[in-house]
């Protein structure tokens, strides 16, 4: 974890009751290329029906361009594709699952916090 990402994690156990804002500057290639190694990669494809073995096949572009965009807020997190699952012992009734885009996944959605 890079330096300025450990003094905000300090800052933020020491005070709960910060709020911290465009935080999207912090994140870089290295980052976001760890929080892929962690990613569940097995996920279904969001609306953009991208798989992540796809995306993985021109990884370090897809995540140069995350760096990019979100440095210049120009990342914006696609629509949630909504497919309806049954719920656990009631066959007969669905609950809803959101499933996010694989680069939404990865760059962490919105990044910019309320203040």
């Amino acid at each position: 974890m890079s330096p300025h990402l450990e003094r905000i994690t300090q800052r933020a156990a020491a005070a709960p009751h910060l709020r911290f804002t465009a935080l999207a500057h912090h994140l870089s290639e290295d980052f976001l290329a760890d929080t892929w190694q962690r990613m569940n990669r097995r996920g279904a494809p969001g609306v953009d029906h991208q798989t992540a073995a796809a995306y993985a096949a021109d990884l370090k572009e897809h995540l140069r361009d995350l760096v990019v965009r979100n440095r210049r807020r120009a990342y914006r997190a696609p629509a949630v594709r909504r497919v309806y699952i049954p719920k656990p012992g009631q066959p007969a009734k669905r609950r809803p699952l959101g499933i996010p885009t694989v680069a939404d996944r990865i760059s962490g959605a919105d990044w910019t916090l309320d203040e």
